[in-house]
């Protein structure tokens, strides 16, 4: 049985001269990857229409086991001279640019709801290649479509994310299970964790490859973070489809006004559950034996096993255990706050935060005895504890939690270098500081892992709140 293949093309001046991050491809990718979809190459390709319609006929022209079932293309179908796509479709289709009627009266309609005229430039955008399918876009005004060439299927998206992403769900998704019915045999589990580099991670994982052959392992950095990654993927059942071919009919009738999805818009497809095609891993003795391994291999450092960052599972269990918290900040510089608050729903736990960056606000804000600080220093373990619990006090929270460092790159001591941070967490009947130290000479680097390293003492002390 083989599997489906796919490629990730995208396409313009702005993501081929590194102006922006392609984003686009690293979601198309983790979406065909939960799809059971191989994706071979991710390529990238300015706005001009030889050079778009030239690697199109490329990859449809591939043969055996380099054969490209499925292409994703984003970007170029904007109203302006430099949207090309759906030009180059026509010549690598050898087809002609015709005005698409559905695209039109979609396009019509969404400018209606939005109260704005159609100008000339829209109207562009509802030139298609007369075979192509047309696929509608619900939150914006770039219709895509679809088009057979060669040995290939392409799949036209706008290249704006939000745009993008609801086509694919509402669209290309149901189409691509139809066609080559998809048989979602991945399951992946995704943990999160801190505290360990990457290396000594990988070192404590050393024979998960000869205790769990048929799976996968894969590990992810992103400052301070490490994701580890255990997956399955079996291979698609049905991968070629016999009434896969590039008659008119085929792409008239790929319609992506689909009665399941007619009621699916911008919003709701931007929240749909992103790991549909992932099974449920409870049932899966294999993938949950990898589990309880790879958890005994690095407890202590794990944050979550579900793929939720530090901020969402701290805001988890604040939630589940219903308490609140205040945070007061110097050397993170409202960081903590930011993280909190980037979580949805975090109103109901997250009270206040200070930046007392001068002494003066520590002792005026905070309640910080003047003392402390003349005996001690600002960074020192006794005073982020009375700022944490001034911060609680202040605020009203059930828990207080407080940072004061030295983020570099100068302000250092010998007794206290750059990458020193003292940490005060309160809460009922407790308050304590704890003093760690970094090695890290970037003063962003340094105010990253203070913030991360005082929700992981949050989130340690909601475990075991006699920490």
């Amino acid at each position: 049985m083989k599997t489906i293949t796919s490629e990730i093309l995208s396409t313009g001046n702005e993501v081929l001269w590194g102006d922006v991050d392609d984003t686009n491809a690293s979601w198309l990718a983790r979406r065909m990857r939960e799809s059971g979809i191989v994706v071979q190459r991710v390529s990238c390709v300015g706005d001009d229409v030889r050079d778009i319609s030239s690697i199109m006929k490329e990859i449809s022209k591939r043969t055996n086991s380099e054969k490209v079932d499925i292409v994703l293309v984003t970007g170029g179908l904007g109203p302006t001279s430099d949207d090309l796509s759906s030009e180059a479709a026509a010549i690598a289709s050898e087809d002609n640019i015709v005005l698409n009627q559905d695209a039109l009266v979609s396009m019509e309609a969404y400018f209606k709801k939005k109260g704005w005229e159609v100008s000339e430039g829209n109207i562009k955008q509802a030139m298609l290649p007369s075979r192509a399918g047309f696929m509608e876009n619900s939150c914006g005004t770039a219709p895509g479509f679809h088009v057979k060439c060669g040995n290939t299927f392409f799949f036209f998206m706008p290249g704006v994310p939000k745009e993008m992403k609801a086509m694919y769900e509402l669209s290309v998704l149901p189409v691509i299970k139809e066609k080559f019915k998809l048989d979602n045999s991945f399951s992946m589990i995704r943990m999160k964790l801190f505290g360990l580099p990457e290396s000594r991670v990988g070192s404590r994982l050393k024979e998960f490859n000869a205790k769990f052959p048929d799976l996968t392992l894969g590990f992810r950095a992103s400052f301070p973070i490490i994701e580890v990654k255990i997956s399955t993927m079996s291979c698609n059942k049905n991968q070629s489809n016999k009434n896969f071919n590039n008659k008119n009919k085929d792409n008239n009738n790929l319609n992506t006004k689909n009665k399941d999805n007619k009621n699916l818009n911008c919003k709701n497809a931007s929240s749909m559950n992103h790991n549909s095609g992932i099974q449920d891993i409870q049932n899966n003795t294999l993938m949950e034996d990898a589990r309880k391994w790879v958890t005994s291999q690095l407890e202590g450092y794990i944050i979550s096993q579900d793929g939720l960052n530090m901020e969402q599972e701290v805001g988890r269990l604040l939630t589940q255990k219903r308490k609140t918290v205040a945070v007061a900040e110097s050397c993170t510089g409202g960081l903590i706050a930011n993280m909190l608050t980037d979580v949805a729903g975090s109103s109901e736990y997250f009270l206040m935060s200070a930046v007392t960056y001068s002494n003066a606000a520590k002792t005026d804000i905070l309640g910080v005895n003047p003392d402390t600080i003349e005996q001690n220093g600002a960074v020192h373990k006794k005073t982020a504890q009375e700022m944490a619990s001034g911060a609680r006090r202040v605020a009203g929270a059930d828990y207080g939690l407080s940072t004061s460092g030295i983020a570099g790159p100068g302000g250092g001591t010998e007794d206290k270098p750059v990458g020193t941070v003292c940490i005060g967490i309160a809460g009922e009947g407790f308050e304590k500081g704890y003093q760690y130290q970094f090695s890290f000479s970037d003063r962003h680097m340094n105010k990253k892992i203070f913030a991360v390293k005082a929700l992981d003492l949050l989130k340690r002390t909601l475990e075991s709140p006699h920490l």
